[in-house]
């Protein structure tokens, strides 16, 4: 049974005017176990609240506003589902003159955004009309759910306190602190074992600094070093895979290396690369797998990656092609 309480999503988009078809994101925020974001775009098309894929054209040259609410887009499950009610909101200097557009609907597999035009972009941009203000904008989406299918409830950790004998150091990490088990980390990275236990200056310290590292990149490595029963997806997997080889992490990288030879979303050249990279072994033998023709081992020179694949690659594959 769902909550009846909305969540919302607020974001303030910097730099409107340049806002493009492309669009822009916002950061992503979790909510009932699912990653959700904001997308939006300066617009060609009138559309109404339907996927951003839509097709219905506009009868007139104007541009328009869309803004579109995404749910679990990387998700390969057929088996999750979400029905909703969402109403999309443009911020007005004057409350009662805010642009509103409700519906109610189901996020699915391949169909994860929902949304529509807003606001003309004439309208939008004309500082008269009280929606921009220093070239900035601000849009919320409130979302009631209704209904989940499919999904796992996920075990979240919050690093930013100390449970009472839990945690016996603070990492620092782009001025952040992190509050972990130095002991549950040390059998798990021989690289923190000998930061935390090793004839180093740290060895004694309460708080560490851990540099050349981004603050929401270590949490992913947390999160998949920890117990969280959270899975790798495509928006993190490389990242993770850097840090869990630099700190020396097998469990998160043999769990990456399932996940890449797994998943749809990357191209196979891509996840061969990363196999070189990281001496994923079996992950390198699947992808070589694949490329069970002289026609298909050719068509890589077309790819933009070819030129990241390393000499012992290059060779690995002549030697294929000997063999056919």
């Amino acid at each position: 049974e769902m909550s009846e309480a909305p969540f919302v999503i607020r974001w303030e988009i910097d730099e409107v005017s340049k806002l493009d078809n492309v669009g822009r994101d916002s950061p992503i925020s979790f909510n009932y176990n699912l990653p959700w974001k904001l997308s939006a775009r300066c617009e060609p098309t009138r559309r109404n609240l339907y996927s951003s894929s839509s097709s219905s054209e506009s009868e007139d040259d104007a541009k328009y506003l869309g803004l579109y609410l995404n749910c679990n887009w990387e998700s390969e499950s057929e088996a999750w589902s979400c029905d909703f009610s969402l109403n999309l909101i443009l911020i007005n200097i004057k409350p009662e003159k805010n642009v509103c557009n409700e519906v109610i609907n189901q996020f699915v597999i391949n169909d994860t955004d929902r949304g529509s035009n807003m606001i003309s972009w004439d309208e939008l941009i004309d500082p008269k009309k009280g929606f921009v203000k220093d070239d900035k904008i601000t849009v919320e989406a409130h979302v009631r759910i209704l209904n989940i299918n499919g999904v796992r409830p996920v075990n979240v950790i919050d690093y930013s306190t100390s449970p009472a004998g839990l945690n016996n150091v603070v990492l620092v990490v782009e001025g952040k602190k992190l509050h972990v088990s130095k002991d549950y980390l040390a059998v798990l990275s021989p690289v923190l074992s000998a930061m935390f236990f090793g004839e180093f200056d740290e060895k004694n310290k309460k708080e560490i600094e851990l540099k050349d590292v981004k603050y929401e990149e270590f949490i992913d490595l947390l999160n998949m070093t920890y117990p969280t029963s959270m899975d790798f997806n495509a928006t993190i997997v490389k990242h993770v895979l850097k840090l869990a080889d630099r700190f020396q992490i097998k469990c998160v990288i043999d769990r990456a290396e399932s996940y890449l030879i797994g998943t749809k979303k990357f191209e196979t050249v891509t996840k061969l690369i990363l196999a070189d990279q990281y001496n994923l072994g079996v992950l390198k033998a699947h992808c070589f797998s694949l490329y069970s023709s002289l026609a298909v081992i050719k068509s890589l020179k077309s790819k933009p990656e070819y030129k990241e694949l390393s000499k012992n690659l290059k060779a690995d594959f002549f030697d294929k092609i000997m063999n056919l």
